[in-house]
């Protein structure tokens, strides 16, 4: 187990640097292609057009990560139902999310944005997860941020959601560390 977290350690700080390092605008390039390859994926189409089952839970951007902004626009034109984490003190909830604009968003206590509302949706009724990560393997193993946040939310999604990790194609690596608790994503979208 210690190797693990001495591996885990160095795979975040080398992705956190290369992440870092890349060049504005190669970052708004991947995120327009992987908001483009979302915005037309079938399966996510068929997906949220489930009775019941049929939130989109995202994740609003920090400054180096893929930014869903384009993705979640399009969703919302279409009427979907799209969830985004919310602090509640001492955890994450899955908070609707209405808009992009300072009426509709916060800042949390890390200062990410966050859903202002505070409509609750419970991670069973998502039918497609967008999950950021540090670094995945082509086998949807994620290595997050080491917070367990997504761990927990994904816990407790429904078992035939989507979950669908988006990356800079240099954060897929051949292997990673895997802890019993990971959950596997159903698939990576990765820029070209």
């Amino acid at each position: 187990m210690e190797g693990n977290i001495q591996s885990k350690s160095a795979i975040r700080r080398q992705m956190s640097a290369l992440r870092k390092a890349l060049p504005s605008i190669e970052r708004e390039r991947a995120s327009r292609a992987i908001c483009a390859k979302l915005t037309g994926d079938s399966e996510i189409a068929a997906a949220t057009s489930k009775p019941g089952i049929n939130a989109i839970a995202v994740y609003l951007a920090s400054p180096k990560e893929i930014d869903l902004s384009d993705f979640i626009c399009e969703m919302l034109t279409r009427h979907a139902d799209v969830v985004a984490p919310r602090w509640n003190g001492k955890d994450y909830d899955l908070a609707k999310l209405h808009g992009l604009d300072e009426r509709h968003l916060s800042r949390g206590p890390m200062n990410i944005l966050e859903p202002a509302a505070a409509a609750i949706v419970e991670p069973s009724q998502v039918s497609v997860w967008i999950i950021p990560g540090l670094a995945f393997t082509k086998d949807g193993a994620r290595l997050g941020y080491g917070g367990g946040w997504y761990d927990r939310l994904l816990a407790e999604s429904n078992a035939t959601s989507l979950k669908i990790g988006v990356a800079y194609s240099f954060q897929i690596l051949p292997d990673l560390p895997r802890e019993p608790h990971d959950i596997p994503l159903t698939r990576i979208v990765t820029s070209p």
